[in-house]
Formats: C-alpha cells, structure tokens, sequence
C-alpha cells in the first residue's frame, strides 16, 4: 500500500520554497555581495540583502501561482529546483555565469564535451539539491482553498510583499541604489531568476532571429598581384590566452617551436570578439565589429562566403567539438574530424594532396579543439606531457591550482607544435606559392583566478583571460615588407575586428565592404613611407 501524500498549505510550500533557493541556491549572490559590501564598509548591505530577497521570491511564486493553473504549480517548482540545482553547481565550481551565450553554448555542446563536465560532485550536487527535494517536494500534496479564497490569500501576500519590500527600500534605498547601480554585475547570480531569464532571451533570439543567409559583397573582386598564386592559412584556436604563451614573456616554455621561427610576429595585445565559442567563432569572421556584433548578425554572410564567390578556394578543417557554428555551411570543402584521442595535427594530414589538386589562390582554415577545457589532459598527446604534475581529471576541484595549469600549458605546448608544423607545410610550398599563417584564440581561458574557472562570463565583467587572446602571423619570403609593417607596431593594441578586412586586403579584395582602417597592415604602410 502506497502511504497517503501528506497535506501542505500553499503559502507554506511558497515560504519553504522561498527559503531554499534564498539559502542554498544564491550561495554565488552572496558571497559576491559580501565581498563588495565589505569592501565598502556597508554591513547594512550583507544584514538585510538575504531577507529582501527571501520577500521578492515569496512574492514572485504568488504571482507565479495567481496566474497559472494550481495543477501546474508543482510543475514548476520541480523545474524551479532543477534550474536551481544545475545552476548552482557550475557558478559555485567554476564562478560562470548562467547568461544567454552560455544557454547557446549549452545547447550546441556535444555528447562527448557534454559528457567530460560529469563529475562525482555534479552527481551529488543533482541529489542533494535536485532529486531529494523534488522527491520530498512530490511527497507532498498542496492544499488549495476554494479558487475565491485562493486568489483572495494570493493577493493579500502579493500586496502584503509588496508593502514590506516598499518599506524597506525607503529605509534603506540609499544604501540599496548606490549599491546596486555600482554592481550591477550582481544581476546574474541570482538564481534560479536569472538562468530562466537567460533561456527566456535565448528562445526568443532564436525565434525571432533572421535564419535568411543576408548576401554581402556582391561586387566583390579579386586583384591578381605577382606571378604567384597565394596559400594562406588561418588557424583558429580553442580557449587560448595570451598569458600563457612564452612569446608573450611566460615563465614556462611554452612557444619553443614558434620561439625558433624567423619569419614570425607575435601581436601582444590582441583581444576576442566574445567569451564564448558560440559567439567569437560567428564573430570573428564577420563584417561587423564587436561593438556592432549581435546574434542576428551570424545570419549574413562572413569572411570565408566573401572570399570564396571573389575565386579564392576555401578549404575548411575542423576538429573542434562545437565544428563552426555555421561559419563554413555553405563551403564545398569541408571536413569535420573530433572525437576520442584525435588531436589537431589530424588536420594537417590531407592538406598537401588537396592543393596538388588545383593551382589557385587558396585560403586554408584549421579550427582547433586547442585547450578547451575541464579536460584539458585530453588535448594533447603523452608526449607533450612537459609541464607536470598534471590535473588528469574533469573534476578540477580534485587538483591543485599548478596541476590545472601545468595540464593547460602542456595543451598550449601541442598548439605550438601544431602551428610549427603547419609553417613548415607552407615553407614546403614556397616555391610556388605566396605563403602567411595568422593564428588567433576564439577566447581565453581562467585558470582558478579570484576562484574563477573557463570561460563563458558577460564580456563587460569577464577577467582580461577570458578576452586576452594570442595572435601569431607567419609571412613567407614573398611578403617580408608586410613583416615588417606588423614587426614596427606589435604592441599595439588590435581584436577580432581587424580579421575580415584583413584578409580582404591580402587577397586583394576589392569590394565596399572592405574597411581600410581595419586592416592591420594598411595603415602601417603609410607609417613606413
């Protein structure tokens, strides 16, 4: 015999409710909350702030059950829970934040990348904080009054809410909007409020999105230059940051290859469109720069659709689990590697026997699986294990703060085999072709700084890691002038904006899309005249 569900008044599920996600859902909140109220000497802040929000999430779940049906109620505090839960453990491990690119990502992320973030913690988190108070949630049968009553009771709380938040806010609104209006970041550690907030404007960005590919370009046309055809190639990286790399002044030899190459710049302060794979990728090929850059825009057509209608071939490599968020749809020669133990050199393996096929102007891109992490120890084969000990696990919270990193500085070490090997693949074609290699990150990375862990934050309040990028350019014999030119100015400051001008201006693209002022070497010509 199954025991009889026990009663429970629906004010009181809403108060108990209240009271879960205020103490053990907003851990984040409040530690991000303390950290700046007492750094500002404002313990009024750190007193009351856990008592407002207990108020606010009493009157949002009347509000929640005064216009939806009683019978779903229960429905949505079990999927109130799940968001909770999951939410809880990704800001409370890695200190990301639950935004709409981070929805995105979640929901273009593969088995196997999907598979690599279960770990034993995870697993206790959808326990102790999803399954178990769902089950006793479930044990529970609300009691509803007749539906006058009800409503009745729903705005008595809503109104009686509603005064108590008022009050308080006019005792405490200097303290309050000050506060708020200096951290605004705070915003997105609530939970589970703005999870559901970020999945509500990720629907409706893909809904409402443009999905019509916009043609841009249509004059354009390529100027032939010199007796030799051009083979360049653009390799796109997978969670580099520039501070990891020895060309850019890091203790660990990370670069020796690079470091042993003469005919290459290193960019010091180069930085990325976004945070995230989902929108740098897109990004970083398009027309538009960052500041101009929204989710709409990856509907038109990017840097390799220019190049390819103006006669250049583009062949397309990719061995990154996310493959190209739609940047190489409509290229004939693409291929997708990835999978258990395939490392990026795979993309090499063809490379030659393709462009033994034609003798063209040719464009060739390798999207790298590089250092994306937590399985950083998957990236790279054992021979470059170099850099040890090593964190050799998905559960970062097992390893030391030098074993993450010795881990991703060895994925770093195979990014600089993998680049020195392809220098030498285009010094292999010399003698036929025109020859550059342009290397940049999609993003950075955090390593356990200030507790945070990957990638993923709000540009506006993401560390310099996460958007301070690589960028590595190699220029064959033919194109010693543009060496220099880039040689005379790498400190300066450049970004993903620069990419699609760029190219448009090494393949001699002609078309009014083409900025000149966003061309890296164009301005740099006039400095040398």
């Amino acid at each position: 015999m199954f025991q009889k569900a026990l009663l429970i008044d629906s004010q009181k599920i809403i108060f108990w409710m209240s009271a879960y996600f205020t103490m053990f859902a907003n851990i984040v909140f409040f530690t991000k909350l303390t950290e700046f109220a007492s750094f500002e000497n404002n313990y009024t802040m750190i007193i009351t702030a856990p008592f407002i929000l207990f108020l606010l999430l009493i009157l949002i779940l009347n509000i929640v059950l005064l216009i939806t049906h009683k019978h779903s109620f229960k429905a949505i505090l079990i999927v109130l829970i799940a968001v909770s839960a999951l939410s809880s453990y990704f800001m409370n491990t890695f200190s990301t934040v639950i935004d709409k690119d981070m929805i995105a990502n979640v929901v273009q992320t593969d088995y196997a990348e999907a598979f690599d973030l279960i770990t034993v913690k995870l697993i206790g988190y959808i326990v102790m904080f999803c399954i178990f108070p769902i089950l006793l949630l479930v044990r529970y049968k609300i009691e509803y009054k007749n539906y006058r009553a009800e409503v009745l009771n729903r705005l008595f709380m809503i109104f009686a809410t509603l005064f108590l938040v008022g009050i308080s806010y006019m005792v405490l609104s200097k303290n309050y909007s000050s506060f708020f209006r200096n951290h605004g970041e705070l915003r997105y550690y609530l939970n589970p409020s703005y999870p559901i907030y970020s999945v509500a404007k990720y629907i409706k960005r893909e809904f409402s999105s443009q999905k019509i590919i916009i043609p841009i370009a249509q004059d354009a046309k390529m100027v032939q230059s010199g007796a030799k055809k051009r083979l360049f190639v653009f390799v796109v990286g997978e969670t580099a940051r520039a501070a990891n790399f020895s060309l850019n002044g890091y203790s660990h030899d990370t670069n020796p290859l690079l470091k042993s190459q003469d005919n290459i710049v290193n960019l010091e302060n180069f930085y990325s469109c976004g945070t995230a794979t989902a929108v740098s990728l897109p990004c970083m090929f398009s027309k538009f720069t960052r500041s101009e850059y929204s989710e709409d825009k990856k509907y038109f057509e990017n840097l390799v659709d220019v190049i390819s209608k103006s006669g250049v071939r583009v062949i397309w490599r990719d061995n990154n689990s996310g493959r190209s968020k739609g940047v190489a749809d409509r290229i004939k020669d693409v291929k997708y590697f990835g999978g258990e133990n395939v490392y990026d050199e795979v993309m090499l393996e063809d490379l030659q026997q393709s462009i033994n096929t034609s003798y063209e102007d040719t464009l060739i891109v390798l999207h790298q699986e590089g250092s994306h992490g937590p399985t950083y120890y998957k990236r790279y084969p054992d021979s470059f294990k170099k850099f040890q000990p090593t964190c050799d696990t998905q559960d970062l919270e097992k390893c030391t703060q030098e074993e993450i990193v010795n881990t991703y500085d060895n994925t770093i070490l195979y990014t600089d085999y993998l680049l020195d090997r392809t220098i030498k693949f285009l010094q292999n074609n010399e003698s036929k072709y025109e020859t550059f290699m342009m290397y940049a990150s999609d993003h950075g990375e955090s390593l356990g700084e200030n507790g945070i862990y990957l990638h993923g934050m709000p540009y506006m309040i993401a560390p310099d890691y996460q958007k301070h990028i690589p960028a590595v350019f190699y220029f064959g014999n033919d194109m010693k002038e543009k060496k220099e030119i880039l040689e005379a100015l790498k400190t300066d400051e450049y970004s993903h904006d620069y990419i699609f001008h760029t190219f448009l201006g090494l393949f001699g693209i002609e078309t009014k899309e083409y900025d000149k002022n966003l061309d890296i070497f164009y301005n740099k010509k006039i400095s040398m005249i």
